[in-house]
C-alpha cells in the first residue's frame, strides 16, 4: 500500500512559533503543565486526517505514523498527537501504548447511529421551538435558508454545506435546551463530513430545497408535525449516505 501523504494545513502561522512542547521547571511546590498546541492548528490537522478517513483514502487498519504525518503537515509531533486524541475520542482511530495509532473508520452501522442521534435531537429541538411560540427566532433560520438558496444557484457547494450545518445547529440552539445542543456538538466533526457525502449524492439545489419546508413546518404551529419533519429529514439523509460506508476504498458515493 502506498504511504498516504498530506498537505500542510492552510492556517496562517508565524514563523518560529510552531510549538515545541515547553518544559517548565517547578516554581516552588507548583508545577505547571505544558501548554497545548494552539487549538486551530490541532483542529486543522484533525480535519485533514478525518476527511481522509471518512473519504476512504485512509482505510481501516492503516498505521498512522506520528513523525511522518507531522513532517508532511509541517507541524510538531505534539500537534499531531493532540489531533490523534480528537480522532480517538470520535472513534475514528485507536491508539496503542506501543503499536501507535491505527484507522478504525466509520462503518455503515456507525453512520446510521449518528443520524439516529441527530433525528432524536433535532426532532425534539423542533418541537421545543414550536411550543415556545416565538416566531421572531425563526428570522435567523430564514436568513440561513436564503443564503443556502443563493449559494446553490451560484454553484457554491462549500457555502451550501456550511449553511446546512449552521441551520441544524441553530435549530438546536433555538430550542433553548443546552443539553440538546451539547449532544449535537459532540457529533459535529462527523456530521460535517457526512454532509459532504450527502451533497455529493444530492445536487446543491436539492439539498437546499429540503430546508425551506423544514422552516415552514416550524412556522406551522404544530410541534408534533415539526418533530416528525426533522426526524424524517435525518432518516432520509441516513438512508442515502449510510450504504456508501463499509465499501472498501469508496465512501464517496461515486
Amino acid at each position: 500500500m502506498d504511504r498516504p501523504s498530506f498537505s500542510p494545513p492552510t492556517a496562517t502561522r508565524v514563523k518560529g512559533r510552531e510549538h515545541p512542547e515547553p518544559s517548565l521547571e517547578p516554581a516552588g511546590s507548583t508545577e505547571l503543565p505544558p501548554l497545548p498546541a494552539p487549538r486551530r492548528l490541532v483542529e486543522d490537522a484533525a480535519d485533514i486526517l478525518r476527511d481522509r478517513i471518512l473519504a476512504g483514502v485512509l482505510v481501516k487498519g492503516t498505521h498512522l505514523v506520528e513523525a511522518r504525518i507531522a513532517a508532511q503537515l509541517n507541524v510538531s509531533r505534539g500537534t499531531v498527537r493532540e489531533a490523534f486524541g480528537i480522532l480517538t475520542t470520535e472513534g475514528l482511530i485507536v491508539e496503542g501504548s506501543r503499536r501507535g495509532a491505527f484507522v478504525v473508520s466509520l462503518t455503515e452501522a456507525d453512520v446510521r447511529e449518528i443520524y439516529d442521534v441527530r433525528a432524536a435531537v433535532e426532532g425534539r429541538a423542533a418541537q421545543l421551538i414550536v411550543r415556545a411560540g416565538r416566531p421572531s427566532v425563526l428570522v435567523e433560520l430564514e436568513e440561513i435558508v436564503t443564503a443556502m438558496e443563493i449559494a446553490a444557484r451560484a454553484g457554491d457547494t462549500a457555502t451550501v454545506r456550511r449553511q446546512d450545518l449552521e441551520f441544524h445547529e441553530r435549530v438546536c440552539i433555538l430550542s433553548g435546551n443546552r443539553r440538546l445542543h451539547d449532544v449535537f456538538l459532540r457529533h459535529v466533526p462527523a456530521v460535517q463530513t457526512l454532509i459532504r457525502h450527502d451533497d455529493r449524492l444530492l445536487a446543491g439545489q436539492a439539498t437546499t430545497a429540503q430546508h425551506r419546508p423544514l422552516l415552514e413546518v416550524l412556522r406551522g404551529g404544530d410541534p408534533e408535525a415539526a418533530g416528525r419533519a426533522f426526524q424524517q429529514h435525518c432518516d432520509e439523509a441516513r438512508d442515502l449516505v449510510a450504504p456508501y460506508f463499509d465499501r472498501p476504498g469508496d465512501t464517496t458515493g461515486r
